[in-house]
C-alpha cells in the first residue's frame, strides 16, 4: 500500500475539515436579536401571542395577527376590537400569573419591562422579545421582525412598503430645507413641569422629517424643558398633543391661559395646534399617520394626507 506524502496527508485533512465546517456554518440557522440586544430563540410560528405594549398590539393587528392574540393590556384599546381581549395588567404593572396561564408562544414586550418583567417570564420559560424602536425605520424594522417570526412576511412586506411610500412623500419634499428654513418646532408633553420630546425619541425623528427644527433637540430623551428657554428659542409651531385616551387636553388648557406665552411667535400667528397623542407616542403603524399630521402642521403641502 502507497503511503501518501506528509503534506499532501496534511492538505487533504484540511480540506475534509474546512468541508465540514462550511457544511456546519450553512446548516446553522441565523440568529435574530430584539431591541435590547437578547437573541430570539422561537423555532416555530406561536399560536398563542401576548402583547404588554399598546404598539405591539397595532402592529399585530396591522398584520393581521388577532387571532392569535390572547392577551394584552388595559391600555390597548386600538383597535377597538383588542379590548375584548383578556387583559394581564397595565402597561407597567403585568400580571405574571394570568399571562402565565394563558401560556403564550411568543410574548411581545417593551423596554420598560426589560428589568423585571421579562426575566420573570423568561425564568419560567416563556419567549419574550422587546420592541423598543426610536425612529420611523425603526417601527418598519421591527414589523418585519414580528412577520418573520409569526410567518406574516408577505403581510409585514406590503405593510412596510406602502409606510415608506408615505413616509418618502413627506421627506421628498423636506430633505434639502436647510436650518434656516425649518420652522422652529416646540412638541410639549406636559405643563407641570413643561417637558418636550428632546433627541433620540420618535417624536424628534418625525419633527426633522416634516421639516421641522425641534427647540428641544438638546434635551435627551423626554425631559424637562423651562419656560425661559422657550421664550428664548421662539417656537414658530407649538403642538399640544391629547393626554392618552383621554378626551380633555390639559396642555391646550394651559397654552391658551399661560400669558407669557402669548409671546412666541406660534401664538401669535395662531400656530398652535392638537392632535391626537397615541399616533404619536406609539410606535406602531400609526406613527406615520402622525408624521402627515406634523408635516401639514409645519410645512404645508409636504404631505398628500388631509389636514
Amino acid at each position: 500500500m502507497k503511503i501518501l506524502p506528509v503534506n499532501l496527508r496534511i492538505i487533504i485533512v484540511l480540506g475534509f475539515l474546512i468541508i465540514l465546517l462550511s457544511c456546519s456554518v450553512k446548516s446553522e440557522p441565523s440568529l435574530l436579536y430584539d431591541d435590547i440586544g437578547s437573541p430570539i430563540k422561537i423555532t416555530s410560528t406561536p399560536k398563542n401571542i401576548i402583547s404588554l405594549a399598546p404598539s405591539n398590539t397595532e402592529i399585530l393587528y396591522a398584520l393581521g395577527l388577532q387571532d392569535s392574540l390572547v392577551g394584552v393590556t388595559d391600555f390597548c384599546y386600538y383597535p377597538p376590537e383588542a379590548m375584548k381581549k383578556m387583559h394581564v395588567g397595565g402597561f407597567s404593572t403585568v400580571d405574571i400569573e394570568k399571562t402565565v396561564a394563558l401560556q403564550p408562544d411568543l410574548i411581545l414586550a417593551a423596554e420598560i419591562h426589560s428589568k423585571n418583567v421579562t426575566p420573570a417570564l423568561q425564568k419560567i420559560g416563556f419567549n419574550v422579545v422587546t420592541l423598543n424602536p426610536k425612529t420611523l425605520n425603526a417601527i418598519f424594522k421591527d414589523i418585519m421582525l414580528v412577520g418573520e417570526l409569526t410567518d406574516k412576511k408577505v403581510q409585514a412586506t406590503e405593510l412596510v412598503n406602502v409606510l415608506q411610500q408615505r413616509v418618502d412623500t413627506v421627506f421628498d419634499k423636506t430633505k434639502n430645507l436647510p436650518v434656516e428654513k425649518r420652522k422652529r418646532v416646540l412638541l410639549l408633553l406636559w405643563h407641570d413641569p413643561l417637558m418636550a420630546a428632546g433627541n433620540g425619541t420618535l417624536i424628534d425623528d418625525m419633527l426633522r422629517v416634516s421639516g421641522g427644527y425641534n427647540i428641544a433637540q438638546d434635551i435627551p430623551g423626554y425631559g424637562v424643558i423651562s419656560l425661559e428657554t422657550i421664550l428664548a428659542r421662539d417656537p414658530e409651531v407649538i403642538i399640544a398633543p391629547a393626554s392618552m385616551g383621554k378626551p380633555e387636553n390639559p396642555l391646550w388648557n394651559y397654552l391658551n391661559a399661560d400669558p407669557r406665552l402669548k409671546q412666541t411667535s406660534a401664538i401669535k400667528n395662531k400656530c398652535v395646534y392638537q392632535m391626537d397623542g397615541d399616533i404619536i407616542y406609539r410606535f406602531s403603524p400609526r406613527a406615520v399617520q402622525a408624521l402627515e399630521q406634523l408635516a401639514n402642521f409645519v410645512y404645508p403641502g409636504a404631505s398628500s394626507a388631509p389636514k
